[in-house]
């Protein structure tokens, strides 16, 4: 479940700035984390560098991601407010893992309002409608082509983002309780 009070769109600040990519995690190997620099070369590539990558986490590669990405904020860990903060002034929200059974972050994303793009593997794909609320994707070729087809077309980015709120408000700490309540009704009673 996910709390829909402290992760909402409601959060987003109006101020305009560049397409701006998040990530929320550990920033370790088996979150699949040096995909990103090979991302942003992908997106190098393709489109000018109106663009920003923002990474919250910690972890044994946080350095290396510094040292490798131009256009990256690396904010730490950041929790409560702050982070659902972050997560609503994303544009997109990126998971390379294939390697999660859940991933939490996907669903408090998608409270935020935020469309994601995940990699194929792991459990945070069965949580995307493809093309309604997100998208997977099995290579850094379909990263980048989903990132910027977001990028390009912000009515689409917003179509996808109020999808992925209404998925979200369906997976709530109280429809999740509904559901075992729902449960329990059927088998004991």
């Amino acid at each position: 479940g996910v709390d829909l009070e402290r992760f909402r769109p409601g959060r987003r600040s109006a101020d305009q700035r560049p397409f701006t990519i998040g990530y929320v995690g550990r920033l370790t190997p088996e979150k699949n984390v040096r995909l990103l620099v090979e991302i942003e070369s992908a997106l190098e590539r393709e489109c000018d560098g109106d663009y920003r990558f923002v990474l919250v986490g910690e972890g044994s590669e946080s350095g290396w991601l510094k040292s490798k990405m131009r256009h990256a904020d690396l904010r730490g860990v950041l929790r409560g407010e702050a982070l659902a903060e972050a997560f609503a002034n994303m544009d997109v929200f990126v998971f390379p893992s294939e390697t999660d059974t859940f991933g939490l972050v996907i669903l408090e994303a998608m409270a935020s309002g935020v469309p994601v793009v995940v990699a194929r593997g792991g459990g945070p794909q069965f949580q995307v409608n493809e093309g309604e609320n997100g998208f997977v994707v099995g290579d850094v070729t379909g990263f980048a082509a989903a990132l910027l087809r977001l990028k390009s077309d912000r009515a689409l980015q917003s179509r996808m983002g109020a999808s992925a709120r209404q998925h979200a408000c369906e997976n709530s700490w109280n429809g999740v309780f509904d559901q075992v309540y729902e449960s329990y009704d059927q088998f004991l009673f």
